[in-house]
Order: C-alpha cells, then structure tokens, then sequence
C-alpha cells in the first residue's frame, strides 16, 4: 500500500481561514450592524432570517453533494468561499442600509452551507485512510478565531468598523483557492469504492425515518447550540452590561477561543478514554454550566474565567459531534448526517437570535442570559435522556 500524504497541514490552514471568517460574520455582527444603524431586534431578525433560510437549504444542498461523483465537494466548497469574497466586497462598496442588510444575510447563509461540507471533507480523509488529525485542525481553528477577536476588537475601535469586511475579503480571497487545491493525486485506498457505494446502497426512505433515534437528539442539540449561540452572537451586549467596552469584549472572546484549543488538540487522546457519544454527553453538561455562570459573572475576571467551561462544552462538543455523526450515519448519508447535526447550531442561531434581541430591547442582558441558561438546561436533560437508550453506531466506510 502506498503511503498516503498527510491532510493535517492544508485543512488546518483552511480551519484557520474559516474560522477567522466565522469570527467576524457571528461574534462581531452587533458591532457592525450597530454601527450601520440597525437595532438590536433588527439584529436578531437578520439573523434569524439568514439562518432559516439556511436551515432549509442545508439537507437540501447536502443531499446533492451526497450524489456528487464529477464534481468533487473540495470545488463546491470553493465556490462558497469564492461568493462569500463578493459578498463582502459588496459590504465594502454598496452602503445602502437595504443592501447592507441583503449582503449579510447571505453571507451568513453561505457560512452556514460550508460547515457541515467542511466536516465532510474531514471525515472523507479518514474513511479513505488519509492521515488527518481533525482534532488539532479544529484546534487550530479555535487559535485564529481567537487571533482574529483581539485583531478585530484593536482594529474596530481604533479604525471603525469597516476593517471587517476588509479582513472577510482578504480570508475568504485566500480560503477559496486552498479548498479548491485540496486534493491529493496519489493513490487512496478505499474498502468501497464512492461510486459504488453509492450506487449500491440507494434508498427512498426519507433521512429521518431511515434513523429514527436521530430527531430527538436535533432537539436537544439545538436546545444547546440556542443557549451557546446567545454567548455568542451578543458578547458586546453582555459585556456592556457589566461595565466592559468593546476591547474588553475582544479580550473575552480572545480567552473563550484559547479555551477551545486544548479539548480540540487533545481529542484523539480522550478517544482511547471513551467513545465520542460519552464526550457528547459531557460536553452537553458544561454547555449548560457556562450559560448559567455568565448570568451570574459579577464581573469582567468572572466573565473571563468562567470561558474555560468552553473547553469542555462548544469546544469538546464540536470535535466529538463530527466523529459521532460519522459513526452513526451511513457512508451515503453522511454529508446529510453532518448537516442536519450542523442545522442544529443554524436553528440555535434562529432562537437565540432572535428572541435575544427582543428580550435585550425590553428587559437588558439579564433577561438575555436567564433564557440562554433555561435552553441549556432543558438541552442537557433531553440530550442525557436521549443517549441513555443505545443507539447502533456504524463503523462500515
């Protein structure tokens, strides 16, 4: 067997690029659509728009991309970083607070449409025998989000929020031409060839009925991914509330995203502890704990220390979850399985966006904080009940 060229280097790169993206579209839209004279419920109904309108396209798209066999999915990906790079290019030179609006909405979207294709690429290289250690490209992913939340918080205060879209253009310039030459001409061995994989496994039953364990555990997740999205999407909001600025809200999430690196880098080592569904059910516990304990922060230290849950909770949760989907989907489905697991967070984004901004507008940050805690909460019940049955895991490739 020959052996085969290591993936880790060009996808941690494309980890870091993405989630510098990310950084900028999800963590840093209040201060640029603040700044563009949209108000907090406007904000959060934005946002909720672009990520229903995503949530519908993403077991569509993911389905199709299931079927490719002429066009290879690293060229799909391409060409969603190449029309984010437009779109915010537009940001930059179309002002009207309407195009402003159109433009971010579908930059979302198209953020939204990448994830679980990402993750699919990933697990494309291990259930090929390509040598990929997604762990710490994730990781590394998590250090330039980290990098890119104190850059942007320097930069915004200093120079105006036009720096972002800026910065998107130059990322996503770069990130389309590195998913494009993601590929590798050696020879790869496969147990199943993909064609024939997937011409001899066709079947009409619809996803959620072919795994019918998998719709409560959706619930649970988006649960989840409501609460850490409201963290998430209005960090400015809650640090205004207990005093801070914006450098300091650059601070916070520069900590949270060094948080996230040690779970992510280490993960295959917590492997040969336990499978990835126990670290889900760990992870789904501190998602929890973190909403509850921001509500709670008497302060910035506080505020920064309590971003170490983060390890255990976002951070463990979104390198476990792609292993699990992987192993409990089969090799047809699993760019679907990565989607409908990826529309968890797009519908958290919904719910927390939206009602997030509503309740910031009427009763403040606490308010905000209160319903992050309760989704949460109800999350990590539904999710430890929902993993107590066993669920048949599929190693096949």
């Amino acid at each position: 067997m020959s052996r085969q060229p290591n993936a880790t280097p060009q996808f941690t790169l494309i980890q870091g690029l993405y989630w510098m993206a990310y950084c900028i579209l999800v963590s840093f839209s209040s201060v640029y659509l603040l700044e563009r004279g949209f108000s907090n419920s406007q904000i959060g109904l934005l946002i909720s728009v672009s990520s229903i309108l995503s949530a519908v396209l993403q077991p569509v798209a993911a389905a199709r991309a299931d079927r490719l066999v002429k066009i290879a999915l690293r060229q799909v990906c391409a060409g969603v970083a190449a029309l984010m790079a437009l779109c915010a290019l537009g940001l930059l030179l179309l002002p009207g607070k309407l195009l402003q609006a159109g433009l971010y909405m579908l930059l979302l979207i198209l953020l939204q449409l990448l994830t679980p294709f990402l993750y699919s690429l990933a697990m494309d290289c291990l259930n090929n025998h390509i040598p990929l250690n997604y762990g710490l490209a994730r990781g590394a992913g998590g250090a330039t989000y980290g990098l890119a939340s104190a850059l942007c918080g320097v930069l915004t205060a200093s120079f105006g929020v036009k720096v972002l879209p800026i910065t998107l253009v130059i990322l996503t310039m770069i990130l389309a031409p590195t998913l494009l030459t993601f590929r590798y001409t050696g020879p790869i061995p496969k147990e199943i060839p993909r064609k024939e994989a997937l011409e001899g496994t066709k079947s009409s039953t619809p996803f959620l009925k072919k795994y019918p364990q998998v719709p409560l555990l959706l619930v649970a997740i988006s649960l989840l991914f409501t609460s850490h999205n409201i963290l998430l999407s209005f960090p400015f909001q809650i640090v205004q509330g207990i005093g801070g600025s914006t450098e300091e809200m650059g601070t916070l999430l520069t900590v949270q995203s060094i948080a996230d690196i040690p779970a992510m880098v280490l993960f295959s080592l917590l492997l040969n502890l336990a499978g990835s569904k126990f670290w889900v059910k760990v992870s789904s516990v501190s998602f929890f704990l973190h909403a509850l304990l921001t509500w709670v922060a008497p302060g910035m230290g506080f505020l920064c220390g309590i971003q170490f849950l983060e390890t255990s909770g976002y951070a463990l949760y979104t390198v476990a979850a792609v292993y699990f989907v992987n192993e409990l989907i089969d090799l047809p489905d699993r760019v679907q399985g990565q989607a409908y697991f990826s529309m968890t967070n797009t519908i958290g984004i919904v719910l927390g966006t939206s009602v997030g901004g509503f309740l910031l507008d009427l009763w403040g940050s606490s308010a905000l904080l209160a319903f992050a805690t309760i989704t949460g909460g109800a999350g990590m019940i539904i999710l430890l009940y929902a993993l107590k049955r066993p669920i048949p895991l599929r190693t096949s490739v």
